[in-house]
């Protein structure tokens, strides 16, 4: 096992697994600019110490590939260590644009499959409902996981968040929508707003999505369906101001 440092850029909202009870698909860059994809990370169950946040540092002993795709490393949890947090949209920058592509057609044809991708536009923040409830399957896993100690059982989110956007090329694209922080937003927003998909889509469309931003979607395939992508992650950092600390915490 070789041990890395990584820029923590991606975090997904959390998923079940019938493995791994549930796990959150993680990514992020080392010190030598490559891609790392950490599977499986059940970010939940660690110890409260290693629960990293988007943009910070950690070091993790990282084994061999779990999965096939090139970025995907297999970490010993019990090894991560958060390092620091890098603060401030210029430093942030210094890691990822060195990384990134400008269109899907350059990503899928690099034959990498997690890099950030630029965004000419965003068109559509997109919520369609689902069923609040977890299937059969899916709540025997849960009473599984009542077994352990650990947090409380993972909430199912009632919606299919997704994003319409067009990248560097123009391409347009319909993509699913799995970053933690629009779960996360979600579970906040129905407590303080009548409205709550209202007001994620007017924080995202006009916010972080808006004409002031820069826009780079952290694209990731999936593991079943390879040839399909989701919006792992965004990075905006403001146009000219740079400021720092970040936008979520978790």
């Amino acid at each position: 096992m070789e041990t890395e440092r990584i820029l923590i850029t991606v975090r997904t909202y959390p998923n079940l697994s019938t493995k791994h009870i549930e796990t959150v698909c993680t990514g992020g860059i080392n010190d030598k600019g490559e891609w790392r994809r950490l599977y499986p990370v059940s970010f939940r169950l660690l110890d409260e110490g290693k629960q990293y946040r988007t943009f910070d540092v950690i070091k993790v002993k990282l084994g061999s590939n779990p999965d096939g795709r090139p970025e995907s490393r297999k970490p010993d949890a019990a090894t991560i260590e958060v390092i620091e947090s890098v603060n401030g949209w210029d430093a942030r920058r210094q890691w990822i644009e060195p990384t990134a592509v400008t269109s899907m057609k350059q990503l899928v044809g690099s034959g990498r499959t997690l890099a950030p991708v630029l965004v000419r536009e965003v068109l559509e923040f997109v919520a369609n409902p689902e069923s609040p409830d977890w299937s059969a399957k899916q709540k025997e896993l849960l009473r599984q996981q009542g077994l352990f100690e650990g947090p409380s059982p993972l909430e199912k989110l009632p919606f299919d968040f997704r994003l319409r956007w067009r990248d560097g090329d123009g391409d347009e694209h319909d993509s699913k929508f799995i970053a933690w922080e629009v779960g996360q937003a979600w579970r906040n927003y129905r407590h303080k707003y009548a409205d709550p998909i209202g007001a994620m889509r007017q924080k995202w469309m006009e916010d972080l999505f808006g004409q002031r931003r820069d826009i780079w979607f952290f694209m990731g395939n999936f593991a079943e369906h390879r040839h399909r992508f989701g919006v792992c992650g965004t990075f905006t950092p403001p146009k000219e101001v740079q400021s720092s600390g970040s936008l979520f915490k978790s």
